[in-house]
């Protein structure tokens, strides 16, 4: 990185994506198909190099995290030091985080997520980032939706965490906005309430849009309904059995640590995605031997996306006015990224067309597999070994001590996403006398130790709710695990 160069060129590629990005029109012209990839590529570097200088100016944690790893002149963006929560937000004040090493005490609005400790972690958001991300809203939803008006029915999550609050300020001029939270109940009388007329959106996590559509005792036939979901990965069984009530059904990938709304499924992704479940030859050329992945667009002058030697996504927030700037933050999600460049010659090695298959912007692809850190998704919300772990030393005088435990994600039969909890007692220790008792005091501590499973579990009803498998010393699936290498804690 030459730093004149860099600063220059990069404060000259941040205001022409600011431009770009103020306008409908100027957004779709610069990722038309035709237009040179290379020259959005070249943007959205250059916009991350002047983010990342713009940081090492004016944060105090960001000079000091740079000399603590020896970057404090790193060449190429590749050379930064990568920032993850642990590295980086849980070491200094929330106020040395911010530009000034202070937080601004007007036009700012801090959200709130919890780690597997239970402790809350703090993001503060000025008034120009949330200003970016509307606007970003706003543009995937006219993508995806069109320019026709509608009622969101928000049943995400409200109060201080990151997704629910935002999705209502973000779209509160670009639609009829009703927030009534993970309330089946509420959202099918508004649809009662202001009657087939209309046309609506359901935003919420995907279990508790399959519950709605499975319970509701509601004739959805004569509704115009699409659903936009995020929180947690979703199966084209899922999306089917969601389809039978809505007209489409709609990913989107964010992290409260970054922003909502950072990649959203369109019609070429869903098409994509199919197309590699019928040909397992087609993903192995795309990405290698992995599972299936959910498939995205991102917006790259947004964004500027890597992924590392471990398949862990790296976030540059390309934008000089954010409060805490994120400069090569790690997720710990495992993914990749294609520029559409990358992809047509394989798609059309396998007799596919992207335009046929629903291109209209050539925004680049992101491939996403989940956490790297083993965590689950389930309802909305992580649960981590970690978190297992914590409830099952606080049980042991109560269940007796544990040998192995895994997470076991599934969907059943009819597309329900369920989880199981596999306990392999210690030598010697007998089953629970008292299963069920048993089960209700582990996700009681579990419950205790993550915020976010205590809210989500409130969502789901009982016969989906987690469900506890215990083995003998032995004869479990974890059983026999090599104690020189890492556990798997996911089955």
């Amino acid at each position: 990185m030459n730093p004149l160069f860099d600063r220059a060129f990069g404060f000259a590629a941040s205001k022409i994506g600011d431009v770009t990005n103020a306008s409908w029109f100027g957004y779709r012209l610069l990722f038309a198909p035709g237009l040179i990839g290379t020259t959005r590529g070249w943007i959205s570097r250059r916009r991350a190099s002047a983010a990342f200088y713009h940081a090492r100016r004016t944060v105090p944690a960001y000079q000091e995290f740079l000399a603590r790893h020896g970057a404090t002149d790193p060449r190429r963006l590749e050379e930064i030091p990568p920032m993850d929560k642990h590295n980086y937000i849980a070491q200094w004040p929330i106020e040395m985080l911010c530009q000034g090493g202070r937080l601004p005490m007007r036009d700012a609005v801090i959200d709130e997520s919890s780690g597997s400790s239970g402790t809350a972690t703090n993001w503060v958001r000025g008034a120009t980032e949330r200003a970016a991300t509307r606007r970003l809203i706003q543009y995937s939803t006219r993508a995806t939706l069109g320019d026709e008006g509608f009622i969101l029915l928000n049943c995400f999550a409200l109060g201080p965490w990151a997704t629910g609050m935002n999705v209502s300020m973000s779209l509160v001029d670009r639609c009829i906005v009703k927030s009534v939270g993970p309330d089946a109940g509420k959202a099918l009388a508004t649809l009662k309430l202001f009657g087939p007329k209309y046309k609506y959106v359901i935003a919420g996590y995907p279990p508790f849009l399959k519950s709605m559509v499975d319970t509701a005792d509601f004739d959805w036939s004569p509704y115009d309904v699409s659903a936009v979901v995020g929180g947690e990965g979703m199966s084209e069984p899922l999306r089917a059995a969601l389809n039978k009530r809505f007209r489409k059904t709609i990913s989107c990938f964010g992290a409260s640590d970054l922003e909502i709304n950072l990649a959203v499924e369109t019609p070429f992704t869903v098409a994509l995605r199919e197309s590699i479940m019928s040909d397992q030859r087609l993903g192995g050329d795309i990405y290698g031997s992995e599972g299936l992945p959910m498939v995205f667009q991102y917006d790259p002058l947004n964004t500027f996306v890597e992924s590392d030697a471990e398949r862990s996504l790296l976030f540059t927030i390309n934008r000089l006015e954010n409060v805490s700037p994120r400069i090569r933050y790690n997720l710990h999600d495992r993914g990749i990224v294609r520029t559409i460049a990358e992809l047509e010659p394989i798609l059309l090695d396998h007799g596919l067309n992207a335009q046929q298959m629903g291109l209209t912007t050539a925004l680049p692809v992101m491939f996403h597999w989940g956490r790297q850190d083993s965590s689950v998704a389930f309802y909305g919300c992580k649960v981590t070994p970690e978190d297992v772990q914590h409830a099952l030393v606080h049980l042991a005088h109560t269940i007796g001590t544990v040998a192995n435990f895994a997470l076991h994600p599934y969907e059943d039969a009819d597309a329900n996403k369920r989880l199981e909890l596999w306990l392999e007692m210690d030598s010697g220790v007998s089953l629970p006398a008292d299963r069920d008792a048993a089960t209700t005091d582990l996700l009681r501590e579990l419950a205790a130790v993550n915020q976010d499973f205590r809210e989500s579990v409130k969502m789901i009803r009982p016969a989906l709710r987690p469900t506890v498998v215990f083995h003998r010393f032995g004869e479990s699936p974890m059983s026999g695990q090599d104690v020189r290498i890492k556990n798997r804690y996911i089955m």
